[in-house]
């Protein structure tokens, strides 16, 4: 009877454990969704080639950066390994993580970002004067996708989905999610494409 209720409680805690982590979708999948989602961006811009022109270094740019940001996030931060190492040994050894701990894991995420992040506030800045008014509304209102998935209508954060707005168009993620979900888009190599044929 203990085994069992034993096996139980393993199994659930893994079921528990796969759900909490999100499917991602087969590589073929998520480029046509990444090209759907350029293709909508850049058809609601309705660029000039002129803007082309004048956006393309920066959309270059702000890719060149989240590529250097996805290898930061993708290789261990010694300090987090650290704070997280300590976390972890406290819970072991006394059930709670200190404040000091805490603070440290705060810290370790949070290095580095501020400077990021006015690079990134910088580039925003000049691609947005680079936009009409219309277009930035156009941006700001655009639906990505066509069908369930992360930030897609209907999917994880998506408008209809858990985490979005049904009744706002374009809706998705809160303000600051669905900023990275058109980063994400704007910065994507089928977007940037298409920027490419427009600028000549």
């Amino acid at each position: 009877m203990i085994v069992r209720s034993a096996v139980a409680a393993l199994l659930l805690l893994a079921a528990a454990t796969a759900s909490a982590r999100p499917l991602a979708p087969s590589p073929e999948v998520a480029a046509l969704r990444s090209e759907i989602a350029g293709l909508q961006v850049y058809r609601a811009l309705a660029l000039t080639p002129e803007q082309a022109r004048a956006l393309l270094p920066v959309l270059r740019q702000a890719a060149a950066q989240v590529q250097t940001f996805r290898a930061r996030v993708e290789s261990p931060d010694p300090a987090l390994v650290a704070a997280l190492t300590r976390a972890r040994d406290e819970l072991r050894a006394g059930g709670a993580v200190s404040e000091g701990t805490q603070q440290a894991i705060r810290d370790a995420r949070q290095a580095g970002m501020a400077e990021r992040r006015g690079e990134g506030q910088a580039l925003r800045k000049q691609a947005l004067a680079i936009l009409t008014p219309a277009q930035i509304q156009a941006l700001k209102t655009v639906r990505l996708g066509i069908g369930p998935g992360p930030g897609f209508p209907g999917g994880p954060g998506g408008p209809g989905g858990p985490g979005g707005d049904a009744g706002s168009p374009g809706a998705g993620p809160g303000r600051g999610g669905r900023r990275l979900v058109l980063l994400g888009v704007l910065t994507s190599d089928p977007f940037l494409s298409l920027v490419e044929a427009r600028a000549r």
